[in-house]
């Protein structure tokens, strides 16, 4: 892991931030101690500045304010959850909302009405959600009904995992992320998907045909509605058009934010006026 950042960790040709916020990022790459953003200004000059490692990761501000479960700021989710493509999206979301509440046993005890009012969807959704995780032996569920008459909503639960074999890829998301009501299913599970493909780096590029089949839309315009709002609530730090693969695929190369380790963190002093400003057009 990188060092912990100093106050002075933004390092500019130019600063970005008394521009327009119309710049148009050209080019992002990796560098030695971040990661190095060229933008184009509306006078068509090329300009650039390096954002350290450390300025990437969530504040703790950031992380206190979302539904925290049992102390944790975030839960460890297979891979084979994420890119199942015999699950929908409501039903990864699920899994991955229920497991933020497990314990060491991969038990969890959330009520249907706790995971409803954390994350802002609806009571029903998330019943069918179960029941076809249920079916499938994703989960094991044990539920009981209220024991009023004009009440048959279910009350207490109890969720099994499996564990995860010591070979398996796990992704490590952000609760925030996961009980943020300002994102829908779409949004917060494209998010997901680029976080598990950037591994443990905050770098990403996929196709524009990989994010629109993973979130099975087809029109571009779709995804890219998710993409600024991600950005614009500071998930997604910025990103711009690039090529991928030796057939020179159009994608989009992402610059991510993420959860980091408690010693890593950076206080709201070192991120303020920095994070979330630059537009793509």
């Amino acid at each position: 892991m990188p060092p912990r950042p100093r106050k002075q960790v933004l390092r500019k040709e130019e600063d970005p931030m008394g521009k327009s916020k119309k710049n148009k990022v050209i080019k992002i790459e990796q560098v030695s101690d971040g990661y190095k953003i060229f933008y184009e200004t509306n006078q068509k000059n090329l300009l650039a500045y390096t954002i350290h490692y450390g300025l990437l990761n969530f504040t703790e501000k950031e992380l206190m304010n979302m539904n925290k479960a049992g102390g944790y700021t975030a839960v460890y989710v297979e891979d084979s959850i994420i890119y199942a493509k015999d699950m929908s999206l409501w039903e990864k979301l699920v899994y991955i909302m229920i497991k933020s509440y497990s314990n060491a046993n991969c038990e969890a005890y959330p009520s249907i009405e706790l995971l409803e009012d954390s994350s802002g969807h609806s009571h029903t959704t998330i019943i069918e959600a179960i029941d076809k995780l249920a079916e499938r032996g994703t989960i094991l569920a044990v539920r009981s009904r209220r024991r009023t008459n004009d009440d048959q909503r279910y009350m207490n639960n109890l969720y099994k995992f499996k564990k995860p074999n010591d070979s398996e890829y796990l992704t490590y998301i952000p609760l925030n992320l996961v009980f943020c009501k300002s994102l829908n299913i779409n949004a917060k599970m494209l998010y997901i998907f680029l976080l598990a493909k950037a591994k443990n780096g905050y770098m990403v590029t996929v196709t524009k045909e990989e994010l629109k089949e993973y979130l099975c839309v087809r029109t571009w315009d779709t995804v890219k509605k998710h993409i600024e709002t991600l950005h614009q609530l500071g998930f997604i730090y910025t990103y711009c058009s690039a090529a991928k693969g030796p057939e020179k695929e159009k994608g989009i190369r992402f610059l991510l934010r993420r959860i980091c380790t408690k010693e890593l963190m950076i206080t709201d002093e070192d991120i303020e006026n920095v994070i979330g400003t630059e537009a793509v057009s």
